[in-house]
């Protein structure tokens, strides 16, 4: 598979391609992390490689079927129009697609729905309506989804399709880096305080998702380098959060990260999330 650039996504990417060679791509997919321009970039891009007419390596950019995917006009290819102040995908959406699913492909070998930004676009009542399809899949049909963070989606939905998870690629200035380098030292502190005035400074929402995008990716490190490989962000950091953490505690530290980015961008106050950020982070170390 041929696959655009994706900065620091290397196993994401090889993932792509072994499922491509195996010829077991799934009829349903998530696209997480990132931000929402490379969720929808990477989205497209498989819209593309799934309506490609080349005999060779996919996709080719070049033939009629991509061609047509670039310019948004592939009759085989459906973006969910949302509705309303919210702009989400009402009944009416997605019991459109749900029927049109089934009718064959009109050019290409396969008919794609991409579903944009569901986290805050597809309601619960819409997912309820999208399950059964999701359930018993026709043939031919690859759905995408896109979102913040696949759990923001019912568990029902999650276990029927795949998720690709991108790491970010959101910019970030030196006092954003900055932060979560404290943030992650007082994670494993002595003292409570520090992880307090730290989570403290998480106070505008664009600055909280970008700071604990950062707080990840120097997680992601940690963990990289107590398996045995390198760190890509902060090798010092990675290094001190490996004295005091476990593997377990890696992966627990970085969905309490992801579930405080979901309550931001649902517009949770704050200080709140903040306050039940620093709980749960030295809550994870407690129980270890």
């Amino acid at each position: 598979m041929i696959l655009p650039e994706l900065t620091g996504n290397e196993n994401l990417k090889n993932q792509l391609s072994r499922l491509e060679e195996q010829n077991r791509m799934p009829h349903a997919v998530i696209i997480d992390g990132g931000n929402e321009e490379l969720r929808l970039k990477l989205a497209e891009h498989l819209a593309m490689w799934a309506v490609c007419e080349s005999e060779g390596e996919k996709p080719c950019s070049s033939c009629k079927g991509c061609t047509l995917a670039k310019a948004k006009s592939h009759s085989d290819i459906h973006y969910a129009e949302g509705e309303g102040k919210t702009d989400s995908y009402n009944k009416k959406e997605m019991s459109f697609i749900v029927k049109d699913a089934y009718i064959k492909p009109y050019i290409a070998d396969r008919k794609v729905y991409i579903l944009s930004e569901c986290d805050r676009k597809l309601p619960v009542i819409s997912q309820n309506i999208f399950l059964k399809t999701l359930e018993e899949p026709p043939q031919d049909v690859l759905f995408i989804m896109t979102c913040k963070t696949s759990k923001s989606l019912l568990e029902t939905i999650r276990s029927r399709a795949m998720t690709f998870t991108l790491e970010s690629e959101l910019g970030y200035s030196d006092e954003h880096l900055d932060l979560a380098r404290e943030i992650a030292l007082g994670i494993v502190a002595k003292s409570e305080m520090d992880l307090l005035k730290a989570t403290y400074k998480l106070d505008e929402r664009a600055k909280a998702l970008t700071v604990l995008d950062l707080v990840i990716q120097l997680l992601r490190d940690g963990l990289a380098v107590y398996v045995g490989s390198e760190a890509e962000l902060d090798a010092e950091i990675a290094e001190t959060l490996c004295r005091k953490l476990t593997k377990k505690n890696y992966l627990e530290l970085i969905d309490i990260t992801k579930d405080a980015q979901l309550k931001i961008t649902q517009n949770v106050g704050l200080k709140l999330v903040s306050t039940e950020l620093c709980a749960k982070y030295r809550r994870a170390l407690w129980q270890r």
